[in-house]
């Protein structure tokens, strides 16, 4: 716990130092903005936890274009993960995963994830994006989610997880990745429960995790609680501080809150969890979102995601009207 306390202190003594360590993006607003899409109904179980039945049938570049972004995460769960290419290419016209990068070529740049919700997945997905990548010009990169999984709570009450992929998977996906042809990145997602101790969720990782950030392009900066949205400030600032320098910082932007608690719907017994994020902090997250992209402190912001655009969720058409509104905004050239 000392180190962790020293982690902090130094993080906070080290932010202003490192709040314009990153290059001012280029372009304009709607060239760093991304989807983070995962397959149709990808999230109806959480979303009837919540009450809402049916789901979502919105695919992810149907979503992008609704919202007007031309950039794609492509994200999926063990349960909707498309198969290996070797397990359908003899019997497939197109295997699943041709498919949908046939889908994606409408989009500018495409970063498939490795490492999908939950941390499923890994190194054994990354030839089969190679592969891809050298037939699709517009995929960029490879995306691991949920990088910190099985967490446990320790006798001592500390939460305790680990990587996603061990530190030699890492420097493999690395060599594979240098045989598409081009550079291809690396993304990953850390919440602020990942780094900070203050954290009431705070879930340290063994190996720590600062030790596989060398191997990340860019980080993408997610709050799993809207409530602690009041926090973002504070959190990039840690980021910042503890980011290895060749590292990018991203801001991840819920549309849906997944524990959040609907007082309105406590009452209703078959009411669990989950709410739209209130529009206020969708203002607040936005705004620090752009200011930050302006000056250079993030390169890009995800949106999450296509599941939620089609089922009533208030923030969707909000979040439209934000990117039509700033999607044209010049950046620093």
């Amino acid at each position: 716990m000392k180190q962790i306390a020293s982690l902090t202190l130094t993080a906070l003594l080290l932010a202003p130092l490192a709040a314009h360590s990153q290059q001012a993006a280029s372009g304009t607003v709607s060239d760093h903005l991304w989807l983070f899409g995962c397959p149709p109904g990808g999230d109806a179980e959480y979303l009837e936890n919540a009450g809402i039945r049916g789901g979502s049938r919105m695919t992810p570049v149907e979503g992008a274009h609704w919202l007007g972004i031309r950039n794609l995460l492509f994200v999926t769960q063990d349960w909707n993960r498309p198969p290996a290419q070797w397990a359908e290419a003899k019997w497939k016209a197109k295997t699943s995963m041709e498919q949908w990068a046939i889908s994606f070529e409408s989009m500018q740049r495409v970063n498939w994830a490795a490492v999908g919700s939950s941390g499923g997945g890994g190194l054994k997905l990354v030839s089969d994006i190679v592969t891809l990548a050298k037939r699709y010009p517009n995929f960029s990169g490879i995306y691991l989610d949920d990088f910190v999984k099985y967490p446990e709570k320790r006798p001592d009450g500390r939460r305790v997880g680990k990587p996603a992929m061990t530190e030699g998977e890492l420097k493999s996906m690395r060599d594979q990745l240098g045989k598409a042809g081009r550079p291809m990145e690396v993304w990953t997602t850390i919440y602020s429960r990942d780094f900070d101790p203050k954290n009431p969720d705070f879930t340290a990782c063994e190996p720590p995790l600062v030790e596989s950030m060398k191997h990340f392009d860019v980080l993408v900066l997610w709050t799993w609680k809207s409530a602690e949205l009041k926090d973002l400030e504070k959190n990039l600032a840690l980021l910042e501080a503890i980011k290895p320098k060749t590292s990018r910082i991203a801001v991840g932007i819920y549309l849906w809150d997944y524990a959040g608690i609907d007082e309105k719907k406590k009452a209703d017994p078959t009411y669990r969890f989950g709410k739209p994020v209130p529009i206020e902090l969708m203002e607040h997250q936005c705004k620090l979102g752009l200011q930050w992209l302006k000056e250079g402190r993030v390169s890009d912001l995800v949106i999450l995601g296509n599941t939620h655009l089609d089922i009533g969720c208030p923030t969707a058409p909000w979040m439209r009207e934000w990117i039509k509104k700033h999607g044209d905004e010049k950046l620093s050239q």
